[in-house]
């Protein structure tokens, strides 16, 4: 215990007055650092918890303003120079004390006036101090941690929810906000239907099984794909992954945390790789891999449909004599006829060069002919360039056709209907031959 002498009778009372001698032992051994001052800032007092932590200057006339504080620290000098002075009377605050070892600590420092009982004037300045330096670097480091966490998610465009089951309270970071259009100050409804209620209602159903058992504990680190609806009406595409990270004694999942990107670049791509590996790129009809999916999925229904095997007539002397960009054109318009006629009823492809077919969903026989020659006839009618009259033989289709039947594959169908187009082809072009 350090002890000053001090020229005030109230001073020596304190330091030598027997009737103290029990509080200042219990003062003695408290935990807490304690040290008193005169009013001219000189310490009077360290108790021994204070002498571990902290380093005074033991000069007579030392003040505790000097060198026990940050003299850069403005608000703790300008606070105590007011509790000496005398305009005030208390202060508290988290500031950097000079520590043992002679470095700069953070401290927790309270600050009080004691006052003569018999004239009220002060006597003495009480500082009660403690180090919370650990705890100041722990917060350092989250802090560190957490800028760090934070600049990869928004850099990365993650958005953050978090999930009180306890409270019912959902967090959202500033990127979960950004990617929806919702303002940063806009209160967002917390209950979990509310957002349900955001996404596509096609996957809105799909997903909420899946939620569900989340809410519950029954699956750990989940992941969903859905849409929800932005701000302005368009929906978006998330990748939502969540995991519950904390529980009560019961295994009931107490709050649940996860991140949410935006994919709809992403799926926008894959949509256009998905319609490029299953369309012709020319005429963005179906191609032959996926029109067999259609044709092998409408052999193994019950219902009725039929196939159709259209050829082109005369379709090379186009390409001789006005470029196979005049080609390409016939060929587009020709798509733009099956696309007005056959979808959605069926499906259309092209199989290849000048060659299509067409599946048609139709029990009626004499419905599809009449189609089929609707076709024709609208083919037959495509403007090819403006040739003289007698330059170029007349334009048109030969079409087959084929009841598909069960037991039938896709290449005996495709087959069939071809060699019922070969037989139109024999009759003379530009006629419809319908097999049984």
């Amino acid at each position: 215990m350090t002890k000053v002498a001090a020229a005030s009778e109230d001073a020596g009372t304190f330091l030598f007055g027997r009737s103290y001698n029990i509080l200042r032992k219990i003062v003695d051994r408290a935990a807490i650092g304690m040290a008193v001052t005169g009013m001219d800032g000189v310490v009077v007092y360290t108790n021994n918890a204070f002498e571990r932590e902290f380093m005074l200057d033991r000069s007579a006339s030392a003040s505790m303003l000097h060198g026990f504080f940050d003299p850069m620290d403005a608000d703790v000098v300008s606070a105590l120079s007011d509790v000496f002075a005398g305009r005030s009377e208390s202060y508290e605050g988290e500031h950097l004390c000079r520590g043992r070892s002679g470095t700069m600590i953070w401290a927790l420092i309270a600050v009080s006036v004691l006052k003569s009982e018999a004239t009220g004037d002060p006597l003495y300045v009480i500082i009660q101090a403690g180090s919370i330096d650990r705890r100041k670097q722990v917060e350092h480091a989250l802090a560190e941690s957490e800028s760090r966490w934070h600049f990869a998610l928004e850099a990365a465009r993650q958005g953050v929810w978090d999930h009180s089951a306890r409270t019912g309270r959902m967090f959202y970071s500033p990127m979960w906000r950004i990617m929806r259009g919702i303002s940063l100050d806009e209160v967002v409804d917390d209950d979990q239907e509310a957002w349900l209620q955001r996404v596509h209602p096609d996957d809105r159903d799909r997903i909420r099984p899946s939620v569900t058992r989340q809410n519950k504990g029954e699956q750990g680190y989940d992941i969903l794909e859905y849409r929800e609806r932005h701000r302005d009406g368009h929906y978006i595409w998330i990748l939502s992954r969540g995991k519950p990270v904390e529980w009560d004694e019961d295994g009931n999942v107490l709050r649940t945390v996860g991140t949410d990107t935006d994919i709809t670049h992403l799926k926008e791509i894959e949509a256009r790789l998905a319609h490029a590996a299953s369309h012709d790129s020319l005429t963005q009809l179906a191609n032959r891999p996926s029109f067999q999916t259609s044709v092998e999925t409408a052999l193994a229904g019950p219902a009725s449909s039929y196939l159709m095997f259209l050829d082109l007539d005369h379709f090379k002397p186009i390409n001789d004599a006005l470029g196979h960009a005049a080609g390409d054109h016939v060929l587009v318009e020709v798509a733009r006829v099956l696309r007005q006629h056959i979808l959605p009823k069926g499906a259309a492809a092209r199989i290849g060069g000048d060659e299509f077919a067409v599946l048609l969903y139709h029990p009626d026989k004499t419905k599809v002919y009449e189609i089929a020659q609707t076709v024709s006839d609208a083919i037959r009618s495509i403007t090819v360039g403006h040739l003289p009259v007698g330059d170029l033989p007349t334009f048109g289709v030969s079409v087959g056709i084929v009841s598909l039947s069960s037991g039938m594959d896709f290449g005996t169908a495709l087959a069939r209907a071809d060699a019922a187009c070969y037989a139109a082809k024999r009759a003379g072009r530009g006629r419809i031959v319908m097999l049984d």
